[in-house]
């Protein structure tokens, strides 16, 4: 796996972006705190943390034109990945120091975000649909979300 850093002066204004964009306004997001946007969903990150589940994600965002992915973690650092090496979970790719994180690309027009509790928020009208459309038994594990119940 390859992961070129983005320098603290750009990474600060893609944090904002995106904050603003998605409505991050703590620094942890839906579930755990309230958000305006309608067009989430968040799982039970047991639901999602499979390789069949990772390789599902994979493909949905290539086929929408994803090649990069914009990785922002809680330590502060951000990078740049290639979309095959996104692992959108807690832990950082099974490094068990590792935190929270969000995963988004340069449009910003979709989002992922793994959080500390044991959840896994996407975000964006079109893969929420996408994820509704392709994983059949998806109601039946969003203890936490309060948007698709």
């Amino acid at each position: 796996m390859q992961k070129v850093i983005i320098p603290e002066e750009v990474s600060i204004n893609l944090r904002k972006d995106m904050e603003r964009i998605w409505d991050i306004r703590q620094p942890y997001w839906y579930p755990l705190f309230d958000c305006s946007r309608e067009d989430l969903i968040a799982f039970n990150s047991e639901y999602i943390e499979s390789k069949e589940k990772l390789n599902d994600i994979i493909t949905l965002l290539k086929r929408h034109g994803v090649e990069q992915v914009i990785e922002f973690l809680e330590t502060g650092e951000t990078y740049n990945i290639q979309l095959s090496d996104l692992y959108p979970y807690y832990c950082y790719n099974g490094d068990f120091t590792g935190g929270e994180g969000f995963w988004t690309s340069q449009n910003m027009n979709w989002i992922i975000y793994a959080s500390h509790e044991g959840t896994i928020t996407f975000g964006g009208e079109w893969i929420v649909n996408k994820i509704k459309s392709l994983w059949s038994d998806w109601k039946s594990n969003l203890e936490w979300d309060t948007k698709n119940q």
